[in-house]
């Protein structure tokens, strides 16, 4: 972990909010150790809310090793009862990815007029499930740190700038990792001529219903596993630390993006129903500054 002292987006002054308890999933996997507490911090000046320090490249390749199959999902139902196989198929199903197709594609395709999309790019996708069949006649690629298969009709690659990519699309990625600033830095490298799409989820650490589940989920947890509720059971669980690392605003994906070095020639926010509940995400579109695409 890397402690900082600044925003790690717009290197903006920051301020912590309040003490936030790493999950114990979390704790185990990265550094096998019992949950510990962080801080939950914020930049004013663009918005961007974080833990704080921060997961390095290490941290990440242990935690999103083998993401989602059958040995993630057995060591995440080891602290998290509810994360039982069928839980774990559901939050990459078949049905999910539709309706995220049917969202997204639209919003593509409106913003898109004028460019020619013969290969797009999932850069950090998993499988790649989101750009198969998203845009006609586009070829599908992959890029993801996980090393697990490519769905049907992707094509995944080791070099993400190999396949000369037309559209990159960074998809419920940088929630995740410790320096999104890096990574969309690398992305518009990767890109060369060609547009960037970025999407994360808005969320909040700290909203009614977010409290509502870390409360029922450290009940259970304390439950299952007694001897971890002195670490669970206290006032940090309820702005616990899990995979999302990051809370974004459509500011605050904007400021990244060009503070990346990219120009962002559009963004916005938009819903998917994901019954019962709807997804709201932030996102933006652009190129790396000095091209033309």
């Amino acid at each position: 972990m890397i402690e900082v002292s600044a925003c790690v987006i717009c290197n903006g002054p920051v301020r912590k909010v309040r003490k936030a308890l790493v999950a114990p999933f979390l704790a185990t996997r990265i550094w096998n150790r019992r949950p510990f507490c962080v801080n939950l911090t914020a930049c004013d000046a663009c918005g961007f809310l974080f833990y704080n320090p921060r997961l390095d490249d290490d941290d990440l390749r242990r935690l999103y090793s083998g993401y989602r199959l059958p040995e993630y999902q057995e060591a995440r139902r080891a602290s998290e009862p509810w994360y039982t196989p069928r839980f774990n198929e559901d939050l990459a199903s078949p049905a999910l990815y539709k309706r995220r197709r049917a969202a997204l594609a639209p919003l593509l395709r409106e913003h898109l007029k004028g460019h020619t999309i013969r290969r797009v790019l999932d850069h950090g996708g998993d499988r790649g499930d989101l750009v198969a069949g998203l845009l006609d006649g586009a070829e599908a690629f992959v890029y993801d740190i996980s090393g697990i298969p490519a769905a049907a009709g992707v094509t995944a690659v080791a070099d993400p700038a190999a396949c000369r990519p037309d559209l990159i699309i960074n998809s419920n990625v940088l929630e995740h990792v410790g320096f999104p600033l890096d990574l969309v830095r690398s992305i518009l490298q990767s890109a060369g001529p060609g547009l960037v799409f970025l999407e994360v989820p808005v969320e909040q650490p700290s909203g009614l219903s977010r409290i509502v589940r870390r409360i029922a989920q450290a009940g259970i947890m304390s439950l299952a596993h007694p001897s971890l509720a002195p670490s669970i059971l206290r006032p940090a669980s309820l702005s616990m630390m899990h995979e999302h690392i990051n809370y974004f605003t459509e500011h605050a994906l904007t400021t990244l993006f060009r503070a990346a070095g990219g120009c962002v020639s559009a963004s916005g926010t938009y819903t998917v129903d994901a019954s019962p509940n709807r997804a709201e995400f932030a996102w933006c579109l652009g190129t790396a500054a000095g091209t033309n695409a």
